[in-house]
């Protein structure tokens, strides 16, 4: 039987929302392995593989700067629409240690 991405990142979940034990760190080892293992090579410039919405699949394996120059142009039209929306999110990323 043939395992997919797909699958693994579902037990990935699964598991994550368990109870850590040694049992299920040691499975959580041998899923993220086989995980990034099985994930397309990226080259440089490009976006690692990611899961878990609809957004973060799309924006899997592009450019990394085309991809920060869409988001800076909805971050700008926000700002305008949305200046709440906008400092609540420009918060949680200075928050990350960046500039």
């Amino acid at each position: 039987m043939a395992l997919d991405i797909e699958a693994i990142e579902r037990e990935i979940d699964r598991l994550e929302t368990k109870e850590t034990s040694h049992y299920v760190c040691s499975r959580l080892a041998y899923l993220y392995t086989v995980r990034d293992h099985m994930a397309p090579k990226t080259e440089e410039g490009k976006t690692q593989w990611m899961s878990g919405s609809e957004f973060l699949e799309a924006s899997s394996g592009v450019s990394y700067r085309r991809l920060m120059s869409i988001l800076d142009e909805h971050m700008s039209a926000l700002s305008v629409v949305q200046p709440a929306q906008y400092e609540s999110i420009m918060a949680k990323i200075r928050a990350l240690g960046g500039k």
